[in-house]
């Protein structure tokens, strides 16, 4: 199917190897997030009862969310550094007190949906009732009757974070899913092709892909390792970029030598720029191949 059709094979390649990358860094968000336990930090486990409370806090499932129709500013804030990151709120449920910890400041909030960790803080609980229980002239024992033992801290859960980490991941997964994409669009429809969409002066894409297809089979002038000259157009292909140039457009060609490395090996530079600004810019190991090129692509055959 794809044997006369090499173009399709040079962009199937090159988007195998970008899915390749996609792939690599989801395993790598993946493994980190299994690693550190993320996974199951993304979603709330709804409370419809609070009853519910102590089977989810014994099986360690900390983040929930949970409606209240009201709640009460307690006057008591939770500070870091000597700065206010949340205050302290009640809410009455079932004949009894529920504290959380929120990022407000309002006084008295309705129908509000609190999403945070599940917790026990006896120590905090116990200095807010104590003041309470003497604020409201009664003993500290009769108000821990009437409060649960759990509370919800907003604050607690790091949103941020786990924000930048889920988009990372979902980046991820739209770069894979994209690459997928493509890879079908190399196959059934490589015109739709980025490579292919970005040549310039071309009207008809689909005749210009099967046009290079065709000069790749029998129109070959010259061909080594992953560069070709047909009688029309310049191809080079490496793992992640495919360039095309077609012969008629180039404007100009230069050849430069650059000494790279710590045994100061040489790499030899082709620069092509067509008619329509585009600058190709390859390297390669071997000069004789560049002084092979230049004098092909120089003629501008377009036979």
């Amino acid at each position: 199917m794809m044997q006369n059709k090499r173009l399709n094979l040079f962009l199937l390649k090159n988007t195998v190897m970008s899915l390749l990358g996609s792939a690599v860094i989801m395993a790598v968000l993946t493994g980190l997030m299994v690693q550190f336990h993320l996974l199951g930090n993304f979603t709330f486990h709804t409370i419809k009862q609070l009853s519910d409370i102590p089977g989810l806090y014994n099986s360690e499932i900390s983040n929930v969310e949970m409606a209240f129709d009201k709640l009460q500013y307690m006057g008591y804030d939770y500070c870091m550094d000597g700065k206010r990151v949340g205050g302290y709120y009640c809410a009455w449920i079932n004949d009894k007190f529920m504290i959380v910890l929120i990022d407000d400041t309002e006084t008295v909030i309705r129908d509000y949906t609190v999403q945070g960790q599940l917790k026990k803080d006896p120590a905090t609980c116990s200095y807010i009732l104590s003041q309470c229980a003497e604020s409201a002239g009664i003993s500290k024992e009769q108000l821990e009757k009437i409060t649960y033992d759990y509370m919800i801290s907003e604050i607690d859960y790091p949103k941020t974070f786990y924000g930048i980490v889920k988009l990372a991941f979902y980046l991820a997964l739209a770069m894979m899913a994209l690459s997928l994409v493509e890879i079908v669009c190399c196959i059934f429809c490589p015109w739709y092709h980025p490579r292919i969409r970005h040549l310039q002066g071309v009207f008809d894409r689909k005749l210009v892909v099967r046009d290079i297809n065709r000069q790749l089979h029998d129109a070959v002038v010259y061909e080594s390792h992953n560069c070709y000259v047909t009688k029309k157009y310049l191809i080079i292909s490496t793992l992640f970029r495919t360039d095309i140039v077609l012969l008629r457009n180039i404007e100009v060609i230069s050849k430069h030598t650059e000494r790279k490395g710590r045994t100061g090996h040489n790499i030899y530079k082709l620069i092509i720029s067509n008619a329509a600004g585009m600058i190709y810019e390859h390297n390669f190991k071997s000069e004789s191949i560049v002084d092979d090129i230049i004098p092909l692509i120089q003629k501008k055959n377009t036979r």
